[in-house]
């Protein structure tokens, strides 16, 4: 008798367990359950209008996704929970065609007074004149550059929000845009961008200590 009382309490036991196990776990899943695939698409179209996800695939507690736009294919993290955009990655950029430097006209030799034999050297002047032409240095082509509308989508790839200014500025070593975007709890962040890699150099904060 007394075995099947205490084989009787056990079962109760267990059971009690369970469901107390049961009501505990259930709201952490809940909060944890990650959003699916076609929600979390719709979150970063709703950010980049007018691109498309070609490809897409959930590893771990993030979704892995290609987005193609008009400034080229982008790889973007977003977090598989809320939809945030963790990370963005330019894959390859539409290609802009640099404008040609203007070149200033040669000027024929002058037929009166030619040119004599062994003059300069037989070589070129740095003014431009007539000889073979080995003194003269040809500038090199310039590099290619992302425009202004590229720089601005890769900076609101970082923050959203209105952009209020694109200015570009060159130094000696470096060539860059900077973009001034405020978001809607009033911030505004200045982000840097290489004028040819596409490149995020740095985000400044309009709060923060340290000045540009």
């Amino acid at each position: 008798m007394r075995k099947r009382v205490s084989l009787l309490l056990g079962v109760v036991l267990v059971v009690a367990v369970m469901i107390i196990v049961n009501a505990v776990w259930s709201p952490f899943s809940r909060s944890t359950e990650a959003m699916s695939q076609a929600e979390a698409v719709r979150g970063v179209l709703e950010q980049y209008q007018g691109g498309k996800i070609i490809k897409a695939s959930l590893e771990g507690e993030v979704y892995r996704m290609e987005l193609q736009s008009d400034t080229g294919k982008y790889e973007l993290t977003v977090d598989a929970r809320n939809g945030d955009i963790v990370s963005i990655k330019p894959l390859d950029q539409a290609e802009v065609k640099p404008e040609p430097e203007p070149v200033d006209p040669v000027q024929p030799p002058d037929q009166d007074n030619p040119p004599k034999p062994g003059e300069n050297g037989g070589e070129g002047t740095t003014g431009g004149e007539s000889g073979n032409g080995t003194g003269i240095n040809n500038p090199e082509p310039p590099k290619t550059m992302i425009t202004k509308e590229q720089a601005t989508k890769l900076s609101l790839g970082k923050v959203a929000g209105t952009v209020e200014d694109v200015e570009y500025r060159e130094s000696k070593s470096s060539r860059y845009y900077l973009v001034e975007i405020e978001r809607e709890d009033g911030r505004e962040a200045t982000i840097q961008v290489h004028a040819i890699t596409g490149e995020i150099m740095t985000i400044t904060w309009d709060d923060d200590d340290d000045d540009e």
